[in-house]
């Protein structure tokens, strides 16, 4: 029987995904037994560095999330930014895809599927092209840029849409790792920040 380069490729693939699914595991319930005061602590030592990079000073639009599930928490981010004027956005999964609606606070959002709340479809939608720097979750990342996220490549599929955007990994120090196991449609970020370190991706 011939060689078939494929199959190599294809346990390859496999490997990927179980060493992904195994990761997601293990960070999450890492993340699980992590007491809520240091969660807070955590969260409030990398907001800190965020909003001291150039970057952040620059932009005139910043996207993050809302946390679920003691992720790292970015909402002193957004609530500096909107203190300096700048324009504040939010995620709001659509089908497969992110929309990124403005956001102010006070303004109610919604719990979707997921257990993430959103701003409503009928929040002002923002611009790819608009967006300056976004604050993107993750249960992992590497000093790649890479990042291990939920399995399911929403800002993976976003990101590339955001051609001005510097996009910013935001996780606790512990899910910094050397390297994770990446895939073609994997896009690195552009710096990774955690409550102990800052890593700046070459580009």
């Amino acid at each position: 029987m011939p060689y078939d380069p494929s199959s190599d490729e294809t346990a390859l693939r496999q490997l990927q995904l179980h060493a992904k699914r195994e990761l997601r595991t293990r960070m999450k319930s890492l993340r699980r037994v992590l007491p809520p005061a240091a969660c807070q602590e955590r969260s409030a030592r990398a907001c800190a560095t965020v909003v001291q990079l150039p970057e952040f000073e620059r932009a005139r639009s910043v996207v993050g999330y809302c946390a679920m599930q003691k992720e790292l928490d970015p909402a002193a981010v957004l609530a500096q930014a909107a203190a300096l004027g700048k324009r504040v956005g939010l995620p709001r999964m659509e089908g497969d895809e992110l929309q990124l609606h403005a956001h102010v606070a006070g303004q109610a959002l919604i719990e979707n599927e997921f257990g993430v709340l959103e701003p409503p479809s009928t929040a002002a939608d923002m611009a790819w092209d608009e967006i300056d720097l976004i604050v993107v979750p993750a249960l992992a990342l590497d000093a790649d840029g890479y990042r291990l996220g939920y399995g399911r490549a929403f800002y993976d599929r976003l990101l590339p849409k955001l051609v001005n955007a510097f996009s910013v990994g935001v996780v606790y120090d512990f899910q910094v790792l050397a390297e994770l196991p990446r895939q073609d449609h994997d896009v690195p970020l552009a710096c990774v920040i955690s409550d102990k370190r800052v890593l700046r991706v070459p580009r």
